[in-house]
C-alpha cells in the first residue's frame, strides 16, 4: 500500500522499442515523439542508425541524448539493423520487444492491447496491430494479415473485409506485417532473430513462417498506428529498391519448399514481373529514364532470385 492508503501503481511489463533509422531524421523524430506520448509506463526506446550518410544518426543523438543510438557502421538493411537493436534490448532484460518502422506514428494507448494479448496467452509469440496510411488516415495499410500461398506472399490487408473493418477484433493470424511487431523475448531466444540476407522486404513473411512452427501469431484491431509507405502506392510509382528486393526475395523466401512449389513461385514471380513491367511502361512518355531504371531493377531482381545472385 502507498502512504495515502491506496494500492501502489503496478508497473506494466517492460517493453523496448527498436526504431531503425536511415536518412530519416524527421520521420524518426515523429515516431519517437509518438512512442513517448503513447502513455505506456514501461517503454524504453533504442534507435539504430544504419550508417546514414546524411548525419541523421548524429542529429538524433543530439535531439534525444537520453535515448541510446546504436551505429553498426554499415547499412545492413531491415534485418541486420533491427537485430542490432533487438540484441541490445534482450541484453537489458526486455520482456517484450516492439519492432516499429521509423515512418510509423503510433496512437496513444496502442501498446496496452498488444501487451495484454501476450500476457494472457503464453502460446502467442508475436502481436500485430492495425495500421493506416499516414497520408490517408482512413485507408488501411495493414490489418488482419494473411499468408496467401497462391500469391506467394503475405497480404497486409487480409481478405476478410468485415474483420479488417472491425475496431475490436482480436484473433490469431498466419502472417504479421513487419511495420509494427510486438515480440515475446522467448521467440527471439528460441526461433532466432530476423533474416539478414534479404536486406529489405519479405523478412516478415520468413519470420512469420518460422515463428509459426513454435508459437501463434495474433492481431488486435485495438492497437492503432499510421505508416508512411516508402515503396510507392502503385506499380507505376514503385521505387527501384522496392522492385529489385521485392522480386528477388519472393523467390528467396521459398527456397526450402518442395521443388513443385518452387517452380510455381518462379512462374508466378515471372508473370508478376512482366505485369509490373507493362504498367511501368506508361512512364515512357513522362519519364523514360525512370522507366528504364525500374525495368532494370525488375530484371536484376528476377535473375538474382532465380540464380541465387546478389548475395
Amino acid at each position: 500500500m502507498s502512504q495515502s492508503g491506496s494500492p501502489a501503481a503496478v508497473q506494466p511489463p517492460g517493453v523496448w522499442a527498436v526504431v531503425l533509422n536511415y536518412n530519416g531524421l524527421r520521420d524518426t523524430e515523429m515516431c519517437i515523439h509518438s512512442l513517448r506520448e503513447s502513455g505506456y509506463l514501461s517503454l524504453d526506446i533504442v534507435v539504430v542508425d544504419n550508417a546514414s550518410p546524411d548525419g541523421s544518426g548524429d542529429a538524433l543523438a543530439r535531439l534525444f541524448p537520453e535515448i541510446p543510438v546504436l551505429r553498426p557502421g554499415r547499412n545492413g538493411g531491415y534485418g541486420a539493423g533491427n537485430n542490432a537493436g533487438i540484441r541490445f534490448a534482450l541484453a537489458r532484460g526486455a520482456k517484450y520487444i516492439l519492432v516499429v518502422n521509423n515512418d510509423v506514428v503510433v496512437q496513444k494507448g496502442f501498446l496496452e492491447p498488444m501487451v495484454g494479448m501476450l500476457e494472457r496467452d503464453a502460446g502467442i509469440g508475436v502481436v500485430n496491430g492495425k495500421v493506416f496510411y499516414l497520408s490517408e488516415p482512413g485507408k488501411l495499410f495493414s490489418a488482419l494479415g494473411e499468408f496467401n500461398r497462391w500469391m506467394c506472399t503475405g497480404l497486409n490487408v487480409g481478405r476478410d473485409a468485415a474483420g479488417c473493418r472491425s475496431t475490436t477484433l482480436e484473433c490469431d493470424v498466419d502472417y504479421v506485417c513487419g511495420v509494427l511487431l510486438l515480440v515475446r523475448r522467448e521467440v527471439f531466444e528460441t526461433v532466432g532473430l530476423l533474416e539478414e540476407s534479404f536486406f529489405m522486404y519479405f523478412e516478415d513473411v520468413e519470420f512469420s513462417r518460422r515463428v509459426l512452427k513454435r508459437y501463434r501469431l495474433a492481431y488486435t484491431a485495438r492497437a492503432i498506428a499510421y505508416h508512411r509507405s516508402g515503396g510507392g502506392k502503385g506499380w507505376k510509382s514503385y521505387t527501384e529498391l522496392y522492385l529489385y528486393y521485392h522480386t528477388r526475395n519472393r523467390l528467396r523466401v521459398f527456397r526450402k519448399e518442395s521443388r513443385t512449389y518452387r517452380a510455381y513461385v518462379a512462374g508466378f514471380t515471372i508473370a508478376n514481373a512482366a505485369a509490373k513491367a507493362a504498367v511501368i511502361a506508361r512512364n515512357c512518355v513522362s519519364d523514360p529514364a525512370k522507366m528504364l531504371r525500374q525495368w532494370k531493377a525488375l530484371w536484376r531482381g528476377l535473375t538474382d532470385g532465380l540464380i541465387g545472385g546478389g548475395e
